[in-house]
Order: C-alpha cells, then structure tokens, then sequence
C-alpha cells in the first residue's frame, strides 16, 4: 500500500499492511534553516521530498509551513485568518479601507469601518524562527473592549471568500502518494471559537464572556455568514479529507463551552464533508480528558494531534477508548519523547514498549508526534518507531 492508501484504509476502518507513520517535520524544518543546522540531505527540500528522505508518510495538514509567503498574506491573522498557497480559498477584505505596513519584526494592520478603526500588532522574530514558530503571533488583539464589537461584525461583513481549486490541485498533486493533502477550513471551530483562540486575548475572553455574553453571540451570528462560505467552498474542493478547527483544552475550551459552543459547528462540518464524500478532521491537541464524552456526538473522523502522558492525563489507551469506536486517532507520541534532556535511552524504549502495548490492533490509528517533531529532536528515535511500525 502507498502512504496515501493506508492512510485512507484507517480512516474507513479498512484494514492495513502497517499502521501510518506521519510524523509531523515542517516546523522542526523551519527550525534547523533558522539556525543554520539543517542537515544537507534536507537542503531545498519540501515537506514531501523531507518525508521521501526519511521513508515515512507527510504529514500535510492544511498546507506545507516550510513555503515562503510574503508578510502581508497574514494581514488577517488577527481575525483567525491567513492565506497560503496550499489553500482552496483566499480571503480579501473588500469594501472597507485597509493599510497594512511591515516594520523589522513586527507587521501592523489597520481597518476603518463606520464603527471606528481597527488595528492589530503581529510578531515573528528570527528567534521565534529557530523554535520552530511559523505563524506570527498576535501583540495586539482586535478586541480590546465591548466597544469594539460591531466594527468586527463589519469586518466580516466585508470578507471575500475567493476559491482557488487550482492551488490546492497544486497542493494535492505535489502530495500524490506520499500523504493525504487535508484542505484547510478554520482554526476556530466555530465564530465564538475564532473570537476566543484569535481575536482576543484569552484572559479577557473569560471577563466578556461572563459580562458581556449577549454582546459576544450578536457578534459571532454577525460572523457566521463568513464562516458558511468558508465551508461551501472548502468542500468543493477535491480533497479526500478537510481541516475544521483546532486547538481544544478541557480547562480552556471547558465542557460546557465546547457543547455549546464549538461541537455543533464541528458537527456541521462533518455532516457537509460527508455529504461531499469527505472526511473530517480536527486538532484535538490539549487536554481532553473531560471532553472525550462529548467528541462523538461531533461525528468528526479524525482527532489530530492526539497528546497522551506523560504530557497530558489521559493514556493512549484511555484516549482510543474515549474516542470510541468510529474516530480515527491521529498521533499518540508525546514531543518530549524526543528530546533527550527529557528522556533518555532508557526511558525512550520503556516508552515505546508501552505505546505499542497501547496501540493493542492498531485499528483507526495513524500514528504521529504531538504536536510537531520538536526542533532539539533526536532524529535517531524517528528511525526506531520506523523500525517498530515495520515489525
């Protein structure tokens, strides 16, 4: 079977020669050219041809991160969105006046709307870089108080959804065999989803949420129409499987809030994918253990970035079972894993015994790093779950 094949196998629940091995190698990538450490037989290499290298499948999730893109395509990072050349869709304010300006490490955007002016603050610096960092990360959050509700909904109101089939025809032949090329959607599962993970800042999201609630929800109704055509032109695309939101946490995205609030939008999202034909898939990095009751009536396909102990409670074990029976499992080993200073030989192998114990028929398992192959990652390890993946 190729990559792509067994890939697809586990996600139906067909069964497969081997169980996938998708390690995730795109920010560990930027890493080493950031530091000037990335070993020749990499050098110019995309992230399929950095798969082709070591013998494993690419981990494609939304878009390959090592492809250069000018500063201004995260002139709506600030909003949960950015543009990428992987992409079925790019999304362009119109009708409203925008200035955007990039200063060393920072990049500022600025919207006038007939509610007052919006202006977000971005940072990537070179540092950011050698950690692996491919996204700037947002100084100045586009909410910073009720007062600035309506001005987002006007914002959104003003969003361009333009779809690019030929880019991700692009994406996706360039993958071929070697991997599933998964179609991004939206990092916030849901609008009040993207309002929490991208357009304020946590802590204050907490006080609005509590105070301001009513003023919240007339601003993600405000943001849905937006949200529809993200997900009518991601699914006609022609990809095998779709990216719809990201980024769960039982304490921060707590039970209550994700019933209510992110699981029926995800829920949507899979019942469209599956009209399309498609699957859906989700990032389900973070601590899930409260939330594992509530992700099968979400009927999403694949949990990505699966994070099990030492770095969260819950066992791979626990986390497959909680899962159920129809939700394929995509990662189960825990970045730290790989790191040296974090264990050692030893301990490494104890570990690996134990996960393939865990790992019990293997069934709707794609086995994977969460979140990402750190960039301090012994490159020997890699090798060695290959090894085991292959016996």
């Amino acid at each position: 079977m190729t990559h792509r094949e067994r890939m697809l196998a586990t996600i139906r629940g067909e069964p497969t020669d081997q169980i996938p091995w998708v390690p995730r190698m795109d920010l560990w990538c930027i890493a080493q050219r950031a530091r000037g450490t990335l070993p020749k037989q990499f050098v110019g290499l995309n992230t399929a041809q950095i798969a082709d290298v070591l013998g494993v499948a690419c981990h494609s999730v939304r878009g390959d991160f090592t492809l250069q893109r000018e500063p201004g395509e995260f002139a709506l990072r600030g909003f949960g969105i950015e543009n990428h050349p992987d992409f079925p869709y790019r999304v362009e304010l119109r009708g409203l006046p925008m200035e955007f300006r990039q200063e060393g490490d920072s990049s500022y955007t600025r919207i006038r709307t007939s509610a007052g002016d919006i202006e977000i603050h971005l940072n990537l610096t070179n540092e950011m870089r050698r950690e692996g960092i491919s996204m700037p990360f947002v100084k100045q959050f586009a909410i910073r108080s009720e007062a600035d509700f309506d001005a987002i909904g006007e914002i959104y109101e003003h969003l361009e959804v333009m779809p690019t089939p030929e880019a991700y025809e692009s994406f996706h032949k360039r993958l071929g065999h070697r991997g599933l090329a998964i179609a991004n959607g939206m990092m916030g599962a849901s609008p009040m989803h993207a309002i929490f993970h991208d357009i304020v800042s946590q802590e204050q999201f907490f006080y609005l949420y509590a105070d301001e609630r009513e003023g919240l929800e007339r601003l993600a109704r405000r943001m849905e129409p937006f949200f529809e055509k993200v997900l009518d032109t991601v699914m006609r695309c022609k990809a095998e499987v779709v990216f719809w939101g990201c980024n769960y946490d039982q304490d921060l995205t707590w039970p209550a809030f994700f019933k209510d609030q992110i699981a029926p939008w995800l829920k949507k999202a899979a019942d469209r994918a599956h009209a399309a034909g498609k699957f859906l898939l989700t990032h389900t990095d973070g601590e899930n253990q409260k939330l594992l009751p509530l992700y099968p009536t979400c009927s999403f396909d694949v949990a990505e970035s699966v994070c099990p102990k030492p770095m969260t409670r819950c066992s791979l074990k626990e986390v497959r079972e909680g899962m159920g029976p129809k939700i394929t499992v995509f990662g189960g080993l825990c970045s730290v894993a790989f790191l040296k200073d974090s264990m050692n030989d030893v301990a490494f192998e104890s570990y690996l015994d134990q996960t393939f114990v865990e790992i019990g028929t293997g069934e709707r398992l794609i086995l994977g790093v969460s979140d990402m192959v750190p960039p301090d990652a012994d490159m020997k390890r890699l090798e060695q779950i290959k090894e085991r993946v292959r016996s």
